[in-house]
C-alpha cells in the first residue's frame, strides 16, 4: 500500500549539524525558529554551565552536550579566567592593546586553571560526534587554532561563525585576515562582518561569517542544499 507519510518523511533533510563552541548561555536565539531542523552539540568544559545546557534540552531534544574544551591539539592547557567571565581565553590578554579601553578590567586574569583540551577531528573518529554542517566559534582569540582542529572535516562545512579580531587584545592571538588564509583552501569565503561593540567604536572584533564557494554558489546536494538555505537565511546572508 502506498505510504504518503513514509514517503514525506524519506524526502525529509536530516537535522543541519550546529557545532557551537563557546555555547555558556546556550544557542543563539537566531537559530530558535528553527528548531526541528537543527541538531545542535554545543561544547562547553565548565561543569557548572555543561549541566545548565543539558538542563535546557527539552527546547533542542537532540542537543548533544561536550564537557570539552577544543585545541589545535591533544592537551593540558592554561585556561586564564578573567575578570568578565565572557572574556576568559587559552591566550593571555596583551595590557598594552588594551591600554586606554574602558572594556580593559574585564580582560584582567583573576585565576588560571588547567584545561584538559582535544582536537574536534579526534572525537569525530571516536563517534562521539557527527561530521559538522555548520560551525559557530567564540573562544576569545582562540578560534584559529580551534578550527584547526576540525582537520579534514572542514571540507564538508557549509558555513562558519567566528569571532575574529582585527588587533591583538591577546597575545599570539590569530587574526581575522589568518582565518580567511586558513578557511580559503576549504573552499570557504568571507561573505559579511558584523561589528562587536565594546571599543570605543573602533574597529576590534567582528563575527566573521564564511560560507562554502565563491560568491555564495557551492556544488551541493540536494540535502546541503536545503541545508545551505537555512543558514543563509539564519545569517541574513541572502541579500549580501
Amino acid at each position: 500500500m502506498f505510504n504518503l507519510q513514509a514517503m514525506r518523511q524519506s524526502r525529509r533533510p536530516s537535522p543541519l549539524a550546529l557545532v557551537d563552541i563557546g555555547a555558556a548561555g546556550g544557542l543563539q536565539r537566531k537559530w530558535a525558529k528553527y528548531r526541528r531542523r537543527i541538531s545542535p552539540v554545543m561544547f562547553e568544559p565548565n561543569p557548572a554551565e555543561a549541566a545548565r545546557l543539558r538542563r535546557s534540552r527539552p527546547t533542542y531534544p537532540s542537543a548533544l552536550v561536550m564537557e570539552h574544551g577544543l585545541g589545535e591539539s591533544n592537551r593540558t592547557y592554561t585556561l586564564n579566567l578573567a575578570h568578565w567571565p565572557g572574556c576568559t581565553s587559552l591566550l593571555t590578554p596583551d595590557p598594552t592593546v588594551l591600554a586606554g579601553y574602558k572594556i580593559a578590567p574585564l580582560f584582567e586574569t583573576v585565576k588560571q586553571v588547567k584545561l584538559e583540551c582535544v582536537r574536534f577531528d579526534e572525537l569525530y573518529r571516536a563517534g562521539r560526534v557527527p561530521a559538522p554542517d555548520v560551525i559557530k566559534v567564540d573562544v576569545e582569540g582562540y578560534e584559529y587554532e580551534v578550527l584547526c582542529g576540525f582537520g579534514e572535516l572542514l571540507h564538508g562545512v557549509l558555513g562558519i561563525e567566528a569571532e575574529a579580531w582585527f588587533y591583538p587584545v591577546f597575545k599570539g592571538q590569530k587574526l581575522l585576515h589568518d582565518l580567511v588564509a586558513l578557511l580559503s583552501p576549504f573552499d570557504l569565503y568571507l561573505r559579511r562582518i558584523e561589528p562587536v561593540p565594546g571599543f570605543e567604536g573602533d574597529l576590534v572584533c567582528v563575527n566573521a561569517y564564511f560560507t562554502r564557494g565563491k560568491g555564495g554558489q557551492p556544488d551541493l546536494t540536494q540535502e546541503q542544499r536545503q541545508k545551505f538555505a537555512l543558514l543563509q537565511r539564519v545569517w541574513c546572508l541572502n541579500d549580501v
